[in-house]
């Protein structure tokens, strides 16, 4: 039996000006519950942008996590490169930061509704063809691929940690997409 867990430094938007902080020993509580209820597997949703908005408090949010996990006997730990509704850079949405958008997308005037469907197509469409660099111009795939082997190399030896899944509900509009 397992749960998904959201972290605060892991799950906090780029391009909104707040991100609801959880509670005083959220952690914590949740763990000891976990513990208490048999949760032996806990899915940890990592988001990109998280990461290029503040690596410290990104990286800090890990460790108490698999820290927490380990503490509390759950050792069946999947991070989950995540991204919902593409980024908050062009809607509700999280997951790619924004110096990967920023040249091809003008940021969202409501971070609170959908990204259309449009934008949506255009990104995904774009992201299986490699059209996206970042703002230093290097291929988009590049630099997710380095955030990627930074998660796991800080998580790889926590004795909490399963494994990892790449990208999480990526979008296809086209059939010969699937292969990629």
């Amino acid at each position: 039996m397992g749960v998904n867990f959201h972290g605060w430094g892991c799950a906090s938007y780029q391009n909104r000006s707040v991100t609801p902080k959880p509670p005083n020993g959220y952690i914590t509580d949740s763990f000891k519950i976990f513990k208490e209820a048999g949760i032996q597997c806990i899915r940890f949703p990592l988001y990109w942008e998280s990461y290029e908005k503040n690596p410290e408090t990104f990286n800090q949010d890990l460790d108490n996590n698999s820290s927490a996990a380990w503490k509390y006997d759950i050792l069946l730990c999947i991070y989950d490169n995540h991204q919902w509704e593409c980024s908050s850079y062009i809607g509700e949405g999280s997951g790619f930061p924004n110096s990967l958008l920023i040249g091809s997308f003008e940021p969202h005037s409501d971070p609170s509704s959908r990204p259309s469907r449009q934008d949506l197509k255009k990104f995904w469409n774009g992201w299986w063809d490699r059209k996206f660099e970042t703002i230093g111009g290097k291929d988009g795939w590049d630099p997710q691929l380095e955030f990627l082997e930074g998660v796991i190399k800080r998580l790889k030896d926590k004795n909490s940690t399963l494994g990892f899944e790449i990208l999480n509900e990526p979008q296809v509009f086209r059939q010969v997409d699937f292969r990629k």
